[in-house]
């Protein structure tokens, strides 16, 4: 439970990154709301952020907090040391992570300046080429205070998003300040996300009682899991978005900013938006989704939506899981096929689904596939069919398809969760039955069976 809060703490900061860098124009008070942030994860008392200037091979502190020593003046150039004389230098040159222990200041004298610190960690602040931008550096003086190799890779996934930030606060301009103003309306989308959240953790004591899913544990775990996906989704969205206001910020700057490039960067900044506010919508949904699974399958989230309009938006949601993979998702349903049933539990279904696709029956990048999706109405029921011609599986692996945490990737991002929320959604909310095919070398095929009203059941229950 301990890990599991850390995660959702770590979650939380992220996302506070984020805001805060759209919100803030300062680098300096940026990055000590960085510092604050990260205290409330890992020991922080001594961190500092300093930035290269390539062209003149200097570095200037642009924030330094430390117990035992004078830090150097603030935001003023000094020469670029040597990488043998220098951990902050070292990890700049090299564009790598740089982990030092007090043995290893020991056994390199005169290596950094200052105080020997019992544990060091410096991590590369670099931008899109890959170029670097400067260092953030972590240490401690004690050996109380150590940072396991988990600290040392939220280290790095928090220096990435630091990163990312710093290049937009840097190259900030009018446009940017503009996307800006929309950015905002996300950030109230993700502010009732959040309250949805807590609605979530208020409601864990009916929950306990509920049998339908294993335990609370779980639940809270399946939501941190599932809900990933959108957010990572507008991550991805707004990281592209920036890269293309850069792109064309260079392009004004030169004088060839043309009338075509303009209008492809407004339709880039539409679909981005789009992305992003749908992605925070079904972020919302998937948690009143959780919510009407375990507490109340009486309640009145059920609407009217036509599935292939719906189908097209949840793969519009995912193109950046699907963007550089030759993996192409084909559509048949017929387009005046109108359910009235629980959207959520059908946008979280073909997520789980295709996402699984991906990981597992798509291992390679470069591995080409097809994912078809078809739907028809048979009298009053709706015939749902997903296939792929990935890997496929065995019949033992089969047989534990839909059994809570089973994985065949436990340790490379898989959680064993998604085909069990599938499994518990499809015979749930929607009220049906699902079938799975599979061998070796053949894919895998789910036939899904649900009506297409819930209405009737729901009033007779």
């Amino acid at each position: 439970m301990e890990r599991l809060e850390r995660l959702e703490a770590v979650q939380s900061m992220l996302l506070e990154i984020g805001r805060t860098s759209t919100s803030c124009s300062d680098i300096t008070e940026f990055i000590r709301a960085v510092h604050r942030a990260l205290g409330r994860i890992m020991y922080a008392a001594n961190f500092y952020v300093a930035l290269s200037d390539r062209e003149d091979g200097t570095v200037r502190f642009v924030y330094f907090v430390d117990e035992s020593d004078e830090g150097p003046p603030l935001n003023q150039p000094v020469a670029l040391a040597s990488p043998d004389e220098s951990p902050t230098a070292w990890v700049i040159q090299h564009r790598e992570t740089l982990v030092v222990t007090a043995a290893d200041f020991k056994a390199r004298l005169n290596f950094g300046a200052g105080s020997a610190a019992e544990h060091w960690i410096g991590c590369p602040l670099l931008d899109q080429q890959h170029m670097p931008l400067g260092a953030i550096v972590i240490q401690s003086y004690t050996s109380e205070n150590t940072y396991s190799v988990e600290d040392q890779d939220l280290f790095g996934v928090i220096a990435n998003h630091v990163s990312v930030a710093l290049q937009s606060l840097q190259s900030m301009d009018r446009l940017e300040r503009a996307v800006h103003e929309r950015t905002l309306r996300l950030e109230e989308q993700n502010a009732a996300t959040n309250i949805a959240l807590t609605q979530l953790q208020q409601a864990q004591g009916e929950l306990v009682r509920q049998e339908k899913l294993a335990s609370l544990g779980r639940l809270v775990a399946g939501v941190a899991h599932e809900i990933n996906t959108p957010l990572g989704i507008c991550v991805t969205a707004t990281s592209h978005l920036v890269e293309e206001l850069r792109l064309t910020r260079e392009e004004l700057g030169n004088g060839e900013l043309t009338e075509d490039s303009l209008n492809s960067f407004l339709d880039i900044v539409d679909q981005s938006l789009r992305i992003m506010t749908t992605n925070t919508q079904r972020a919302a949904a998937l948690v009143r989704s959780f919510k009407q699974v375990a507490v109340d399958q009486s309640s009145d989230d059920i609407r009217s939506f036509n599935l292939r309009t719906y189908l097209n938006e949840v793969l519009l949601s995912l193109q950046p899981k699907l963007k550089g993979r030759p993996v192409k998702v084909e559509v048949d349903c017929p387009p005046d096929l109108v359910l009235e049933s629980y959207p959520g539990a059908v946008s979280q279904i073909v997520t789980n689904m295709l996402m699984n696709s991906l990981v597992h029956g798509f291992e390679e990048r470069e591995q080409a596939g097809t994912i078809a999706i078809r739907a028809a109405l048979e009298g009053d029921v709706v015939a749902f069919s997903y296939a792929d011609d990935g890997a496929g599986m065995d019949s033992d692996t089969l047989d534990k398809l839909f059994d809570p945490f089973f994985t065949t990737k436990r340790g490379n991002g898989g959680s064993g969760l998604g085909a069990h929320i599938l499994y518990n959604l499809v015979t749930g909310p929607l009220g049906g039955s699902v079938r799975v095919q599979s061998a070796p070398g053949e894919g895998l095929r789910y036939e899904l069976s649900f009506p297409r009203s819930r209405r009737l059941e729901k009033r007779a229950a």
